[in-house]
């Protein structure tokens, strides 16, 4: 199986058609440019009939195999398009199996999974996937992280056949994190209100919008890495959308939680210590911690004394407290101020 990422796939679609297409991600904007490119190049080779479905406990899978062993002179050829859940029961991965090994030439598969992790890679499905079509394309269609953003804006700033200095690059990443359809289309209208191709800060500041989209996730991320501007930047946004404080506080205190277990001493140890870091990689193993968020982890860890984290999760039960019996607007002033002193 051949992994790219989107920005790829036009090059890969003018050589061939592959048999098989894994849009793996979530972000609206590359599945839907992913999907629309491959539509466009197969109804070129003649696929002219599209089915679309979604994999679930009301699937007809019967249906699904026979409408793949319909092949004859009155046949047409068609794109079959699968939307399957982030984790896949036993039942779907066997019938998914079963329908990979049905496919031929007049059917061309797009698989679209919201996620794709080591343990889908090792199912059977995936598996008969690349023994059978290992010319299949697997397609990155997560959102770009804040590190990402820039190198990705600058190339398709430049596939636009426009030019932008590195300040106007950086305002559009920071009013458009999360969010890839609004930035297309504050591209699409910078691209018609200056002829000459250029972008600057000042241009750019003249039309765009605070439309960057953050979860609960990131807040706690930029937490552990001690990112106190971008925790508040966040917070921000988590209340301009109405999320309720009770969802941040709850995924906080997971957080907690593993950070205790994560520094659970293994001799006496004083209020003030800092958090041992000896037998972090082992613990890391154990809790079976991601890897991607092991630097996050130890940077928290490094910040953190035992005293400090007692007092977070006293600070963090005061909040709750405030928030169940007398909500207001000073839940989230709690909030910021909670995530200045967990960063510093």
């Amino acid at each position: 199986m051949i992994r790219i990422f989107p920005e790829q796939l036009s090059q890969q679609l003018a050589q061939r058609l592959a048999p098989v297409y894994l849009l793996a991600g979530s972000d609206p904007l590359l599945l839907g440019e992913c999907e629309a490119q491959i539509s466009e190049q197969a109804t070129i080779a003649d696929f002219s009939e599209k089915e679309r479905l979604t994999i679930d406990s009301n699937t007809d899978w019967d249906a699904l195999e026979q409408s793949l062993q319909e092949v004859g002179l009155f046949s047409n050829k068609q794109i079959l398009l699968l939307e399957c859940p982030e984790n896949l029961n036993a039942t779907q991965q066997k019938k998914l199996q079963q329908l990979i090994s049905l496919l031929h030439e007049e059917r061309l598969l797009i698989l679209v999974l919201p996620k794709l992790n080591k343990t889908t890679e090792q199912q059977s499905w995936f598996t008969t996937l690349n023994e059978r079509f290992p010319d299949s394309l697997l397609i990155n269609c997560q959102t770009p992280t804040p590190e990402n953003l820039p190198k990705w804006l600058a190339g398709r700033i430049k596939t636009m056949g426009l030019q932008a200095d590195n300040e106007a690059i950086q305002l559009l990443c920071y009013s458009y994190e999360n969010n890839l359809l609004a930035l297309k289309q504050a591209l699409q209208l910078l691209d018609l209100l200056y002829g000459d191709k250029k972008l600057n800060y000042a241009r750019v500041q003249a039309v765009v919008e605070q439309s960057s989209v953050f979860t609960p996730f990131q807040w706690v991320d930029a937490l552990l890495a001690g990112k106190a501007g971008r925790a508040k930047r966040i917070l921000q946004g988590l209340q301009a959308e109405d999320v309720q404080p009770i969802i941040l506080l709850r995924t906080i205190q997971r957080e907690l939680l593993v950070l205790l277990e994560l520094s659970r001493p293994q001799q006496p140890y004083h209020l003030q210590d800092k958090l041992p870091q000896q037998t972090l990689k082992a613990a890391f193993d154990r809790l079976k911690i991601w890897q991607n968020r092991r630097a996050l982890f130890t940077q928290a860890v490094q910040r953190l004394t035992y005293h400090k984290l007692y007092l977070f999760c006293q600070q963090l039960a005061e909040i709750e407290r405030s928030a169940k019996q007398q909500f207001n607007g000073d839940i989230w002033q709690q909030l910021e101020a909670f995530s200045v002193e967990f960063c510093a």
